[in-house]
């Protein structure tokens, strides 16, 4: 009988003689050196472990099972003014924040032009700059993901005529309605218009469900506030403006008994010149009403303005007609014989007209 092991083979000794101790050592040596090679062959066949290091977690990718062709349309672009995280594996050098410029491009070390960032998405922007730097030949096997760090088009903007104008964080979409109430609510003298200026998400939105996609839409404001009407249900998208008009001020000064600026209530709003007195008070006792005028604002004409003489007497006789003011006129009652006061309005006049009112009171009429 033999034994093999590794190819071996030795013979039985004879009974009652066992094998020398060097020979014990070797045989030992062999035996393990085996198993040794064996393990190791059974570990070649493991799967390959990558050492390469976890990516920051820049842009959680979100599974696509279930994922339908349009919510993928509606992914987020890159946009001109977004701040883009770019993290190359291996390079930290080249790893950090870069701000998409006004041309919608972006400039990284070691690439001989601008990277036409605007309009891309972040995989689509992080394949190009792979592709670019390969074709640079500064990268042999570059690795990069790229995220949206601070995007402009995550925001809703508010301005015009609201408490808080301001830019307002979404999600995606929300109430037209809501995000006005963010911004504080609607002002006192706010228009009955309010204009949304679709950004385009909205118009890729709208598109897909087949909607009207105009790039600007004119909502009517008491719709809005009315629940029964579909008007407030309309959604606003990251990327699109709310400018909400101003209906204005007019102006009541000189000898009347509340002289102030009131606003209009609303853009279509009509107030004559006895409609203006009525709600200043009437005109005071020493008032000259033969000599009132209406000043208003015009670039062309004489420092900026014109003079409209009224005699009120005539206007209250129905001899005259009743003139409709306008957003910033102001309707001006001087003191009978009063030289003094009207010369002083006129110093002071320029700064109302161009709409500095500071210290003068402005009432609200709602």
């Amino acid at each position: 009988m033999s034994i093999r092991i590794s190819g071996i083979t030795e013979a039985k000794a004879p009974l009652g003689q066992g094998p020398s101790p060097y020979r014990k050592i070797f045989l030992a040596f062999v035996l393990g050196f085996s198993l040794l090679s064996i393990h190791v062959g059974l570990k070649a066949q493991d799967p390959v472990v990558s050492s390469k290091p976890d990516a920051p977690a820049l842009a959680p990718q979100t599974p696509q099972t279930g994922t339908s062709p349009d919510s993928a349309s509606l992914a987020i672009v890159i946009s001109s003014g977004d701040a883009l995280e770019v993290y190359v594996y291996d390079v930290p050098e080249l790893s950090r924040e870069y701000r998409v410029n006004s041309a919608g491009m972006i400039i990284l070390p070691l690439l001989p032009k601008p990277v036409q960032a605007a309009g891309l998405t972040t995989d689509e922007l992080a394949r190009t700059l792979e592709e670019q730097f390969r074709q640079a030949g500064r990268l042999r096997r570059p690795e990069i993901t790229v995220a949206i760090k601070q995007a402009r088009n995550s925001v809703v903007a508010v301005d015009g005529a609201v408490k808080s104008p301001q830019m307002i964080q979404v999600s995606g979409s929300t109430k037209l309605i809501d995000a006005i109430s963010q911004a504080g609510g609607l002002s006192e003298d706010a228009a009955s218009t309010i204009t949304v200026t679709r950004g385009s998400l909205a118009l890729r939105a709208l598109a897909l469900e087949g909607g009207s996609a105009t790039r600007t839409v004119s909502i009517d404001v008491h719709k809005l506030k009315d629940g029964n009407d579909p008007t407030s249900q309309f959604v606003v998208w990251p990327g699109d403006r709310i400018s909400i008009e101003h209906a204005g001020f007019f102006y009541v000064l000189g000898n009347v008994m509340r002289p102030g600026g009131y606003n209009f209530r609303f853009a279509q709003e009509q107030v004559n010149v006895l409609q203006a007195l009525a709600i200043a008070g009437d005109v005071a006792p020493a008032a000259k009403k033969n000599k009132a005028m209406i000043i208003r604002m015009n670039p062309k004409g004489p420092q900026g303005r014109d003079e409209i003489a009224l005699n009120l007497k005539d206007i209250l006789d129905g001899h005259a007609p009743d003139p409709i003011l306008q957003a910033n006129d102001i309707l001006y009652v001087p003191s009978s014989g009063s030289k003094r006061a009207l010369r002083a309005f006129a110093a002071t006049g320029p700064s109302i007209v161009s709409g500095t009112t500071t210290g003068m009171i402005l009432y609200s009429r709602y």
